[in-house]
């Protein structure tokens, strides 16, 4: 009973650490990073639901007026897990040009950090004229661009009215694909001595194709009214519209420049390895986890290509599940892609993981730049069951040599006998044991019940051509894309084992009809593509077409990390 309620109280006093490690500190960022004097500005903080109270905001005063504050709360569940964020809005605007920075507030014995603003000249003989009361805007950037690189276009409302209603259509270009990234930003400014209330919208446009892309503009209608007029009250009001200016972007197709493999045209890109060992040190048979991270600004995640680790000499790689996702960075967009590998090593000695590069396209400084992740070493050592070497000094060997005296009884002598070993705190030390272990036990099994599934179903080992032939035609016609991957490698292994991924089985195809197939399988499950079960079931009724001379890849360099 007593060890019960020691175990409570352990458990009750990690419930402060765990609240502690888990209130994040606030967040502050700004719906702009340039405005002109005059206009307005929203800090957003982000905040948890442990953080109480609200900032301090007498250090804005100096350089800006605070208009207003808001509060918009979010609640989302993710795998299973509630996370609520509160966000606090702060209308500001500046007293005066120049680069400013907003300063770190306090909230909640907290702090956020600092943001850098420009504020240009008060651009009061803007576009929009005084005596208009709706005004679209439709600004491009850049305006020349490569097939495949993001183009800002930023939409702005001004409106001098009170608006009942509004639509605001979005812009199309034929032969690009278009889409609208992050939330609208409300402001005010002031065009020809007027002050307007602004609605600024960003969308990103990528070019498919090289030549002229024209940008059809948007419309917006609605109607406005006047509060000073009673029949506004039944609904009686003026309706206005307008429309943004034509807009083009001249689009250049790859360089010649840019090297073979895969094209990616970004503004920022970030190749990464972890998961090697601390202490640079191994064993045979157990595995390291290695991630490999890709980050790009100005491409999304889609356009970014497979990540791989090369054959390792002296260890098996078995690839697990990439896991992908976007975002956005201002107004651009961002693409992130993350493969982990299970790497086993398999004999004694020293494991090198050669240097892994990555081509891409620098369109802020229209050059060809490298991404590089550098070569690394990982000592090897004997698994944990194979036999270690006994060194036995000269001395002691002939020591052992000797034989040993009998004792009366024919019973050798425990050493524990004469020790004196204290038993009783052997026993509590392994009590205490026991009670962790059950503790530990009770948690991670609460969390294994609550967590989702995520195991697919268990493919049968079918190590025969033909079985698994027919095994794979039958998964192909389900809706279960993993296991009709995996079954399509099963069949594979049984008649060229060396196979283990879905790329290697593409590399041994000849060009045509499988390998398209297996590329649209992957855009399934990774891209949202449509369902290709026919096109499997197509492709591979007759068996594999393979090539007549598989790819050897040379014993010195790393073979292309993205073919063609």
């Amino acid at each position: 009973m007593r060890s019960r309620r020691y175990l409570l109280c352990l458990l009750l006093a990690c419930v402060p650490l765990l609240a502690w490690a888990q209130a994040a500190a606030p967040v502050a960022s700004l719906d702009r990073d340039k405005v002109g004097l005059g206009e307005t500005v929203t800090l957003n903080i982000e905040i948890g639901d442990e953080t109480s109270g609200a900032p301090d905001l007498s250090p804005l005063t100096p350089d800006f007026v605070v208009l207003g504050t808001s509060t918009n709360h979010s609640l989302s569940i993710v795998n299973g897990r509630r996370e609520s964020h509160t966000i606090l809005g702060v209308a500001l605007r500046p007293r005066r040009e120049g680069h400013l920075t907003v300063p770190s507030l306090a909230i909640a014995g907290q702090r956020t950090q600092p943001l850098p603003l420009d504020v240009s000249a008060s651009n009061d003989a803007g576009n929009a004229p005084a005596d208009r009361p709706v005004v679209l805007e439709g600004n491009v950037e850049p305006s020349q661009a490569y097939v495949g690189q993001q183009v800002d276009y930023t939409l702005r409302l001004y409106f001098a009215v009170n608006l009942a209603d509004g639509q605001l259509g979005d812009p199309s270009a034929e032969g690009a694909e278009v889409r609208r990234i992050g939330q609208d930003a409300n402001y005010q400014t002031t065009r020809g001595g007027r002050r307007f209330n602004v609605v600024e919208r960003h969308y990103a446009i990528f070019p498919q194709h090289a030549g002229t892309l024209e940008i059809q503009p948007p419309a917006f209608q609605g109607t406005a009214v006047d509060p000073t007029d009673v029949n506004s009250f039944f609904g009686a009001g003026e309706p206005v519209n307008a429309v943004a200016q034509r807009a083009r972007v001249d689009v250049r197709a790859r360089p010649a420049s840019a090297a073979g493999g895969a094209w990616i045209p970004a503004r920022e890109l970030k190749l990464s390895l972890d998961g090697m060992p601390p202490d640079g040190k191994a064993r045979v048979g157990q595995p390291i986890t290695l991630n490999m991270h890709l980050e790009a600004t100005g491409i999304p995640f889609e356009a970014l290509p497979a990540l791989s680790l090369p054959k390792l000499d002296g260890a098996d790689v078995y690839p697990d599940k990439a896991v992908t996702g976007g975002g956005s960075a201002g107004s651009w967009v961002t693409g992130r892609r993350q493969q982990s590998f299970a790497v086993v090593p398999t004999r004694v000695g020293t494991l090198h993981i050669p240097e892994t590069t990555l081509h891409w396209w620098n369109v802020v400084t229209d050059k060809a730049e490298v991404a590089v992740v550098p070569a690394q070493d990982i000592v090897v050592g004997a698994g944990s069951g194979a036999a270690a070497p006994v060194t036995t000094a000269p001395s002691q060997a002939g020591r052992a040599a000797a034989p040993a005296p009998a004792s009366t009884t024919g019973v050798a002598p425990s050493p524990l006998a004469g020790a004196g070993m204290p038993w009783r705190w052997l026993f509590i030390a392994a009590l205490v044991l026991w009670l962790l272990t059950l503790a530990a036990w009770i948690v991670f099994g609460r969390r294994r019940r609550s967590a989702p599934s995520t195991a697919g179903p268990v493919v049968p080992a079918i190590t025969r051509e033909r079985p698994a032939h027919e095994y794979f035609l039958k998964v192909a016609a389900g809706d279960d894309l993993a296991a009709t991957e995996r079954a399509l490698l099963q069949w594979a292994r049984s008649v060229r084992p060396a196979i283990r991924t879905p790329g290697e089985l593409s590399a041994a195809l000849r060009e045509g009809v499988q390998r398209d197939a297996i590329a649209a399988l992957q855009r399934a499950r990774f891209a949202g593509g449509g369902r290709p079960a026919s096109q499997l079931r197509d492709a591979f009724a007759k068996g594999f077409d393979w090539l007549e001379h598989p790819p050897v890849n040379g014993g010195d360099g790393l073979p292309p990390l993205y073919p063609r």
